[in-house]
Protein backbone atom coordinates (compact mmCIF):
# COMPACT_ATOMS: atom_id res chain seq x y z
CA UNK A 1 0.00 0.00 0.00
CA UNK A 2 0.94 3.45 -0.55
CA UNK A 3 0.86 6.16 1.67
CA UNK A 4 -2.02 7.71 -0.58
CA UNK A 5 -3.31 4.38 -0.21
CA UNK A 6 -2.99 4.82 3.51
CA UNK A 7 -4.43 7.84 3.71
CA UNK A 8 -7.40 7.54 1.71
CA UNK A 9 -7.88 4.42 3.57
CA UNK A 10 -8.08 6.54 6.68
CA UNK A 11 -10.17 9.05 5.53
CA UNK A 12 -13.06 6.01 4.48
CA UNK A 13 -12.22 4.93 8.58
CA UNK A 14 -13.24 8.55 9.65
CA UNK A 15 -16.23 9.19 7.13
CA UNK A 16 -17.66 5.63 8.65
CA UNK A 17 -17.45 6.98 12.24
CA UNK A 18 -19.22 10.29 10.62
CA UNK A 19 -21.91 8.03 9.16
CA UNK A 20 -22.30 6.18 12.03
CA UNK A 21 -22.92 8.99 14.46
CA UNK A 22 -25.91 9.32 16.15
CA UNK A 23 -27.63 6.22 15.29
CA UNK A 24 -25.25 3.75 15.68
CA UNK A 25 -23.15 2.68 18.15
CA UNK A 26 -21.59 -0.55 17.33
CA UNK A 27 -21.04 1.26 13.75
CA UNK A 28 -19.04 3.85 15.19
CA UNK A 29 -17.08 1.58 17.53
CA UNK A 30 -16.44 -1.01 14.59
CA UNK A 31 -13.52 1.73 13.67
CA UNK A 32 -11.47 0.69 16.52
CA UNK A 33 -9.42 -2.17 17.73
CA UNK A 34 -10.77 -5.13 20.41
CA UNK A 35 -8.43 -2.82 23.23
CA UNK A 36 -9.64 0.31 22.20
CA UNK A 37 -9.19 3.77 24.25
CA UNK A 38 -11.89 6.45 23.90
CA UNK A 39 -11.90 9.93 26.19
CA UNK A 40 -14.71 12.18 25.43
CA UNK A 41 -15.03 15.08 25.55
CA UNK A 42 -15.87 15.78 29.03
CA UNK A 43 -12.80 13.75 30.13
CA UNK A 44 -14.75 10.32 29.93
CA UNK A 45 -12.33 7.31 29.49
CA UNK A 46 -14.01 4.29 27.43
CA UNK A 47 -11.92 1.05 27.06
CA UNK A 48 -12.83 -1.35 24.83
CA UNK A 49 -15.11 -1.64 21.08
CA UNK A 50 -17.82 -2.79 22.97
CA UNK A 51 -17.93 -0.30 26.27
CA UNK A 52 -17.66 2.39 23.35
CA UNK A 53 -20.57 0.67 21.19
CA UNK A 54 -22.63 0.64 23.96
CA UNK A 55 -22.43 4.06 25.83
CA UNK A 56 -22.33 5.60 22.33
CA UNK A 57 -25.32 3.44 21.42
CA UNK A 58 -26.76 4.91 25.24
CA UNK A 59 -25.99 8.62 24.31
CA UNK A 60 -27.55 7.81 20.73
CA UNK A 61 -30.75 6.59 21.85
CA UNK A 62 -30.87 9.84 24.59
CA UNK A 63 -28.69 13.15 24.98
CA UNK A 64 -27.21 12.80 21.51
CA UNK A 65 -30.32 11.62 19.31
CA UNK A 66 -30.23 13.30 15.87
CA UNK A 67 -26.86 15.07 16.30
CA UNK A 68 -24.18 14.79 13.66
CA UNK A 69 -20.24 15.11 13.48
CA UNK A 70 -19.34 17.67 11.45
CA UNK A 71 -16.14 17.30 9.10
CA UNK A 72 -12.95 18.92 10.47
CA UNK A 73 -11.58 22.31 9.55
CA UNK A 74 -8.27 20.60 9.28
CA UNK A 75 -6.65 17.64 9.41
CA UNK A 76 -3.21 15.78 9.46
CA UNK A 77 -2.24 12.64 9.00
CA UNK A 78 1.47 11.97 9.95
CA UNK A 79 3.26 8.01 9.85
CA UNK A 80 4.92 6.85 12.31
CA UNK A 81 5.43 3.84 11.08
CA UNK A 82 4.65 1.60 7.81
CA UNK A 83 1.50 0.71 10.45
CA UNK A 84 0.83 3.03 12.63
CA UNK A 85 -0.57 6.65 12.37
CA UNK A 86 -1.46 9.90 13.64
CA UNK A 87 -4.28 11.72 12.93
CA UNK A 88 -5.66 15.24 14.34
CA UNK A 89 -8.75 16.72 13.14
CA UNK A 90 -9.30 20.09 14.46
CA UNK A 91 -12.23 22.66 14.05
CA UNK A 92 -15.22 19.71 14.08
CA UNK A 93 -18.03 19.31 16.42
CA UNK A 94 -21.21 17.48 16.98
CA UNK A 95 -23.76 19.06 15.61
CA UNK A 96 -27.01 19.64 17.22
CA UNK A 97 -30.31 18.12 15.14
CA UNK A 98 -31.50 21.44 12.58
CA UNK A 99 -27.84 22.80 12.77
CA UNK A 100 -26.01 23.46 10.34
CA UNK A 101 -22.31 24.84 11.23
CA UNK A 102 -20.64 24.42 14.73
CA UNK A 103 -20.61 26.94 17.43
CA UNK A 104 -17.42 28.29 18.50
CA UNK A 105 -17.80 26.86 22.19
CA UNK A 106 -18.18 23.27 20.66
CA UNK A 107 -15.11 23.21 18.74
CA UNK A 108 -13.10 20.05 19.45
CA UNK A 109 -9.15 18.82 18.45
CA UNK A 110 -9.51 14.92 17.96
CA UNK A 111 -6.63 13.08 18.37
CA UNK A 112 -6.49 9.42 17.02
CA UNK A 113 -3.80 6.70 16.89
CA UNK A 114 -4.30 4.17 14.21
CA UNK A 115 -2.85 0.93 13.60
CA UNK A 116 -2.98 -1.52 10.78
CA UNK A 117 -3.80 -5.17 11.64
CA UNK A 118 -4.42 -7.49 9.23
CA UNK A 119 -4.32 -5.10 6.58
CA UNK A 120 -7.07 -3.14 8.18
CA UNK A 121 -6.74 0.79 9.58
CA UNK A 122 -8.47 0.42 13.02
CA UNK A 123 -8.26 3.43 15.70
CA UNK A 124 -6.61 2.29 18.74
CA UNK A 125 -6.88 5.90 20.96
CA UNK A 126 -9.36 8.82 20.03
CA UNK A 127 -8.96 12.04 22.85
CA UNK A 128 -11.82 14.25 22.17
CA UNK A 129 -10.70 18.25 23.79
CA UNK A 130 -12.78 21.80 23.76
CA UNK A 131 -10.44 24.31 21.47
CA UNK A 132 -9.95 27.47 24.05
CA UNK A 133 -10.06 30.61 22.78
Amino acid sequence: MTRDADRAALEQLEQQQVRAWGADGAAFAATFTEDADFVDVMGGHLHGRAAIAESLQQGFDTFMAGTRMSAPRERSVQFVSADLAVVINSGNCVLQPGARECRTEDLSIQTKVAVRQDGRWLFRTFQNTRIRT
